[in-house]
């Protein structure tokens, strides 16, 4: 073998190696400061022109990061006088319309939807049950539960429920599992509030007054759960809620592919002041 084919043959053996461009070097400096907190949501990005100066690149070479990260939803553009970059911090409701995106693509049906929610959010009721400091998680779910038993329309209960079960997401105390339940929850609550709207559009109707004393009867067998520390007794009354309250969906939308919310914007689902999600103990 000559020196040229051995040549070859090596090159053809060698790792094809990434060699970043600029803009994408770029991207990932800014992209460390946002979901490092070095930028919070909301704040703008500086002006190219100083983009340029601190990372000593051209300016297509900034425009091109931003779309980059426009790309990957941790930035909003605006155009016009008012121009620039707008920080959008990954969150729940960022992550599910991504998810529902993917879902959609995968032709996946809403009864597939479903039983992925079972098998995840009861975990939830078993790891809020397991918190040492679950008072504090009992107190909020029954405030919760309270608040819904007092609204007047079937579409103002329907919210008041979803909010009851993002919130147990994300006060079981461990931050995966409230990321991966907290967004699937914020999918499938954007199907079953398409149900409240045109199939629980009648509200003074028998069944669905009955639908919601039973949701509150079992939201509050689930907080009991939790107040004893009954990780298994929760995770049940969980499992049972949950199958129960899918049908209305799953038997009118089941077979059918899921549909998407709309994007996002800035500032979505920010976290409540003072609130703090109790930690596990180690």
């Amino acid at each position: 073998m000559g020196q040229s084919e051995q040549q070859l043959a090596a090159d053809r053996r060698a790792p094809l190696v990434h060699v970043p461009k600029v803009a994408e070097l770029v991207a990932a400096e800014v992209r460390r400061r946002i979901v490092g907190g070095e930028l919070r949501d909301g704040d703008e990005l500086p002006r190219e022109s100083d983009m340029q100066d601190e990372f000593q690149v051209s300016r297509p070479s900034v425009r091109e990061a931003l779309r980059i990260l426009e790309t990957e939803g941790l930035v909003r553009i605006r155009r016009g006088k008012v121009g620039g970059g707008v920080v959008r911090r990954p969150t729940a409701a960022s992550a599910a319309y991504h998810l529902a995106l993917t879902l959609k693509a995968h032709s996946v049906t809403h009864e597939d939807l479903a039983t992925a929610r079972l098998a995840i959010e009861p975990s939830c009721a078993s790891l809020a049950a397991g918190l040492p400091d679950r008072r504090a998680v009992v107190a909020e779910l029954t405030r919760l539960v309270d608040d819904s038993a007092t609204c007047p329309t079937t579409s103002a209960f329907t919210e008041a429920a979803q909010a009851f079960h993002l919130r147990l997401t994300e006060l079981c105390g461990n931050t995966t599992m409230t990321l991966l339940a907290g967004t699937l929850e914020a999918v499938w609550s954007f199907q079953e509030s398409r149900v409240a709207r045109v199939i629980l559009d009648t509200e003074d109707h028998p069944d669905n007054m009955k639908m919601r004393r039973r949701a509150i009867a079992s939201h509050r067998r689930l907080i009991a759960a939790i107040a004893a520390g009954d990780s298994d007794r929760a995770n049940r009354e969980m499992r049972k809620h949950i199958t129960e309250m899918q049908q209305e969906v799953i038997g009118t939308y089941g077979s059918t592919v899921i549909d998407l919310a709309e994007a996002p914007t800035a500032g979505t689902q920010r976290p409540r002041a003072g609130s703090v999600a109790p930690t596990r103990s180690r």
